[in-house]
């Protein structure tokens, strides 16, 4: 199915919940993730993120419906601000259609609309989202690791 024709990327619409938290959870809870998310885990999840001060959310729409979204916020570094990019997802439907790449530059377009130059993201590095990151221009950090206790 080609759906870059008809893709739009927006902001999000409190209308987009069911549908977003419906293909979080297919989307983590499936290969090659295999997580164990529950519907109202999920809404709690990505709920905190669009409460976070600077948020934005982005949802990927094609012919079908929302297929995938970006959310992110600023914070400030030192003397200019960055983008993290909090979660990341496209449904397993949809995924190899580009459509990650169009939610990509919709987040580096509302960067550079608020004068934010860099982009940071957490992955892992044996899974197929670090290769696809990794082919936008994402690189590894030379300093900073991950630390789980």
């Amino acid at each position: 199915m080609d759906t870059s024709s008809s893709l739009t990327v927006r902001p999000w619409r409190p209308e987009d919940d069911v549908s977003l938290i419906e293909g979080f959870v297919a989307t983590y809870n499936g290969e090659p993730w295999n997580d164990s998310w529950t519907l109202e885990s999920a809404t709690r999840y990505l709920g905190e993120f669009r409460a976070a001060p600077r948020s934005t959310t982005l949802v990927a729409v094609a012919s079908e419906g929302v297929v995938g979204a970006a959310y992110f916020h600023a914070r400030t570094w030192q003397d200019e601000s960055e983008m993290f990019i909090d979660e990341f997802f496209v449904f397993p439907a949809s995924q190899r259609q580009g459509i990650g790449r169009a939610l990509m530059a919709g987040v580096r377009d509302r960067a550079t609309a608020e004068g934010v130059a860099t982009l940071t993201l957490i992955t892992d590095r044996d899974m197929p989202a670090f290769e696809f990151y990794a082919g936008l221009g994402f690189r590894e950090g030379s300093t900073q690791v991950f630390m789980i206790g």
